[in-house]
């Protein structure tokens, strides 16, 4: 019975060895491991896609009430990207200035107004954000 007991002991520390041993060698041969220089490279191209990808609204606020029919669209994203503003009743497209801001004149519909803000980068990608406006001449 001790025999048996030590002998499985010894199968599992080998193993646990031969298993430790096979990972490091996929790791370092197999696994096509990567140097500093590509891993800041891929930072960089993740930091640039997170840019392109940006897209920040600061007017209208979503849910907001307005009196006019003509609304700006206001807010910020890459330079390099297309900004384009679709509402109820047109679509209008802009390009921002080289610090990132953006100004797009819509037109809006009586009633409420779903607006979507769509910046799209040189290579396609797309990020877009709904707001709602609504268009109401009562007072509150």
């Amino acid at each position: 019975m001790k025999e048996r007991l030590i002998i499985i002991v010894l199968a599992v520390i080998s193993g646990l060895i031969i298993t430790t041993a096979a990972f490091f060698v996929y790791q370092n041969f197999f696994s096509g491991t990567k140097t500093a220089q590509d891993r800041d490279q891929d930072s960089s191209q993740k930091r640039q896609v997170t840019e392109n990808l940006l897209l920040e609204v600061s007017e209208p606020a979503d849910g907001s009430l307005t009196d006019k029919r003509t609304i700006s669209v206001k807010g910020t994203t890459n330079p390099e990207n297309i900004v384009i503003v679709s509402s109820n009743q047109e679509d209008d497209s802009g390009k921002p200035s080289t610090d990132g801001k953006f100004s797009i004149t819509i037109g809006i519909d009586a009633g409420a107004n779903f607006l979507i803000v769509r910046s799209i980068s040189p290579d396609g990608r797309e990020t877009k954000k709904e707001i709602v406006v609504t268009y109401t001449t009562e007072e509150f």
